[in-house]
């Protein structure tokens, strides 16, 4: 091939490089112009996303709290509560740890102690509530006077059984009692006095029964272990009643007064009967 010839082929290899050349340059300033594009798109519908912030949360700022603040949290979350209210709930409403929570509890306790206030913070069954203080039962009495909450001399026994004999079916309460449980104790869990607490693994599966918090809270206990135990009562039963009868006053035969007795039974009975007819 003469040198003219190779001159030649050179100038056309050239020519057909220029556009190649031109156009991966083209693309390239094409993609940059995307990348641009949708950095300034993200940057407006985005904003500066500054990443302190986003590892900030509630839980961060609860855990801030200073001690009084804690203790103010806890005692207005009881407070508003009104009912008892257990420590897990306090934790999972409130974000904090058990042992602050706990700290706080125990600081509300010596703060209405040592005060003269008329409320303090009571403990039943591992709940908490604020109650007025024994000291002005009296008063309180008399200002719930329009409002008693009675029970028959049927539920209180049936109510006893429960609570000294728990869990207990409701075959043994009737053995106990002699007579019909179902009313009264159908009374007893419309009061929440009572509840099933499990069913007994015989024929027909029957349903255990046990005492509630709220049994706890209308007697005063933090626990069934400040019932009386069965011997004092006992005892009490046992002490003598008042002097004798007045004069011209004839006692009552035994009859007579199991007669009485079987009366009362038979009108709490009806009773009983009557609230469940309305309920």
């Amino acid at each position: 091939m003469s040198k003219d010839e190779h001159a030649a082929v050179e100038e056309i290899a050239e020519d057909q490089e220029q556009p190649t050349a031109a156009l991966a340059e083209e693309q390239v300033d094409e993609s940059e112009d995307a990348d641009d594009t949708s950095e300034d798109y993200e940057e407006e519908v985005f904003g500066d996303i500054d990443p302190a912030a986003e590892e900030e949360s509630p839980e961060d700022e609860e855990e801030q709290l200073s001690e009084a603040e804690t203790v103010a949290l806890i005692e207005a979350l009881i407070f508003a509560n009104g009912n008892l209210v257990s420590l897990s709930r306090l934790k999972e409403v409130s974000g904090l740890k058990s042992s602050q929570i706990t700290d706080a509890i125990e600081t509300i306790e010596m703060k209405f102690e040592h005060e003269e206030s008329g409320i303090e913070l009571v403990t039943v069954g591992s709940k908490y509530q604020f109650r007025t203080k024994g000291l002005y039962s009296t008063y309180i009495r008399q200002l719930n006077a329009s409002k008693p909450r009675k029970l028959s001399r049927a539920a209180l026994e049936t109510l006893a059984i429960i609570a000294y004999r728990q869990p207990i079916v409701k075959s043994d309460v009737e053995k106990i009692r002699g007579v019909d449980a179902s009313p009264t104790l159908k009374t007893l869990l419309d009061k929440r006095l009572i509840k099933i607490v499990g069913h007994q693994a015989s024929v027909g599966q029957p349903a255990l029964y046990g005492t509630t918090d709220e049994f706890l809270n209308i007697f005063g206990m933090q626990s069934l272990k400040e019932l009386p135990s069965l011997r004092d009562v006992k005892d009490f039963e046992n002490e003598p009643g008042e002097p004798g009868q007045e004069e011209g006053q004839e006692e009552v035969s035994e009859s007579e007064q199991a007669e009485a007795s079987n009366e009362d039974e038979l009108s709490e009975q009806e009773e009983d009967k009557s609230e469940v007819a309305n309920s």
